[in-house]
């Protein structure tokens, strides 16, 4: 399995499961792998791995 990575930072958990973005400004939004595109919502494995990586990072600092 491959991890892509979009931002420097963990997205929000509830961010788009496409691209991580806040659904209060999202719109819509074009990324390469699932092309234009609403905000959905994460799936749970999303959401949790989003917050073991925010964790992560915050320990790191």
């Amino acid at each position: 399995m491959t991890t892509r990575i979009r931002h420097q930072a963990a997205p929000n958990p509830s961010g788009c499961r496409w691209c991580g973005d806040d659904r209060t400004h999202h719109g819509l939004y074009y990324v390469k792998s699932r092309g234009l595109h609403a905000w959905e919502q994460p799936t749970n494995a999303q959401r949790l791995a989003r917050m073991h990586a925010r964790r992560n990072a915050t320990k790191e600092n």
